[in-house]
């Protein structure tokens, strides 16, 4: 072999072995002709392993990450990485704000997930929601790694602190998939960062463990222990089968089954519906969901001061979805059609006059909405086909309304010194407003100081 051959072979051998160097770095091969694959400068190993595995061309990430990149309310930094790179980024955003509602509790005056909400947790002390971009001094400093053990074990990496995470739902979130909680920090990473100094969380005194252990490879939260499957896939339609907490409808087939294990993924890993739709969320020890009144509602929600204005609401109670005779979707004219108009307008659309949801949900829907329509109508058929329960079947209270003055209320109500509306003709406590009662005159009345229901609010 000529020599200028043999050195031209080897001048390409080497320039194909820095090539695929850059691809690897860069997650899936190069940019462009001539150009290297680009990676984020927070690309560890863990994450970009995360990162090769998905398939960008599989069309519904594809769909995803599209939808994902459009609708985040702040650019992301993606100038000059890799497309797949730009796909987990997007994945992440999907995720964030749509198919969960990480910026009803994140958000705040100082910013896109800037942080600094506070949760009372009575004489315990406070938490706040922490600052989840990037910012290097006040923003979250978390490794992926670091970000996943949080994630799936509720470990809380401040060094101040002993106790677990409380509130963040992550005991729901910990089911969520390697490659979507990939995402989930690439999003979070790549979002323009803000300075804003969260307090630090009072919860020592909560008999709370450090952080409560992931059980690997098999789903245990259910009626149901099931091998986890799909770690490496993406609203993997197998692990939202493996993740429902009830024992799986029999006889799903085709498109039927995988509209259903993308919908229990979705509701059991990200949405989180268990949290808020069953009163208590969990059994008495607390190491399962308490399935026996799965969804059926019942929680009190106490919104936050500053907001009731804008809401018009002082307090609401979560709705009764499976039910069989209260359930929200055990109703005559139940269809996929009203509840993607109730989602699309944070309202009960099919009512007259329609009547706003309920706090936190009139806030999620605003997530809930940005759903490709397939990921919507597959929560449906989840939710849908569920058995319904006779446990805990109850209907649920209405919003107590905000208001400042009588003009605030209906003609034959006034506004109780509670802020609230009250004196609306009942006959029962079901038919008045969360938490009040129907006093001896057949009007609804302002919870007592020392209401249970009060007492249980969140």
């Amino acid at each position: 072999m000529p020599v200028e051959k043999s050195l031209l072979d080897g001048r390409a051998v080497g320039m194909l072995a820095a090539a695929l160097a850059a691809g690897i770095a860069g997650c899936g091969g190069g940019a462009s002709p001539g150009a290297p694959a680009a990676a984020p400068a927070f690309a560890t190993a863990d994450l970009q392993a995360a990162c090769r595995s998905m398939d960008d061309e599989e069309p519904s990430i594809r769909d995803r990450a599209e939808r994902g990149l459009a609708i985040s309310p702040v650019p992301t930094n993606t100038d000059g990485l890799h497309r797949k790179w730009k796909r987990l980024v997007g994945l992440g955003s999907y995720i964030v704000n749509a198919a969960s509602d990480c910026a009803g509790c994140h958000s705040s005056a100082a910013g896109f997930l800037a942080g600094g909400n506070p949760f009372p947790l009575g004489p315990a002390g406070n938490v706040w929601s922490r600052n989840l971009t990037p910012d290097p001094t006040t923003g979250m400093q978390l490794t992926f790694a670091q970000f996943r053990e949080s994630m799936r074990t509720g470990r809380d990496f401040d060094p101040d602190q002993t106790r677990m995470l409380v509130v963040m739902p992550w005991l729901t979130k910990r089911w969520a998939s390697d490659l979507d909680l990939a995402a989930i920090y690439a999003y979070l990473r790549s979002i323009p960062p803000a300075t804003h100094a969260v307090p630090e969380d009072v919860k020592d005194a909560l008999p709370l463990p450090p952080s409560i252990p992931f059980p690997g490879h098999a789903y245990t939260d259910g009626d149901v222990v099931r091998p986890l499957k799909g770690s490496l896939e993406s609203f993997s339609a197998e692990r939202g089968l493996a993740i429902s907490p009830l024992a799986n409808p029999s006889g799903l087939r085709g498109d039927a089954r995988d509209r259903f294990g993308v919908g229990s993924y979705i509701a059991n890993s990200l949405l989180a519906c268990n949290d808020c739709h069953t009163s208590p969320d969990r059994t008495p020890d607390p190491s399962k969901v308490n399935t026996a009144a799965f969804l059926t509602g019942g929680a009190v929600f106490a919104v936050p001061p500053p907001v009731q204005p804008a809401l018009k609401q002082v307090r609401a109670t979560s709705a009764n979805l499976k039910g069989a005779v209260h359930g929200f979707f055990a109703e005559p004219d139940d269809s996929f059609a009203r509840f993607r108009g109730i989602v699309e307008t944070g309202a009960h659309a099919d009512e007259t006059p329609p009547t706003p949801l309920g706090f936190p949900m009139n806030i999620v829907a605003a997530s809930l909405r940005n759903l490709l329509d397939y990921d919507l109508e597959a929560v449906y058929a989840y939710l849908k086909a569920l058995p319904a329960t006779t446990a805990g079947d109850e209907p649920r209270q209405a919003p107590a309304r905000w208001c400042a003055v009588a003009a605030d209320c209906a003609s034959d109500e006034t506004c109780a010194a509670s802020g609230e509306c009250i004196g609306r003709a009942c006959s029962a406590d079901v038919d008045c407003d969360t938490c009040q009662t129907c006093g001896a005159g057949g009007t609804c009345k302002a919870p007592e100081a020392t209401s249970d229901c009060l007492a249980a609010a969140r």
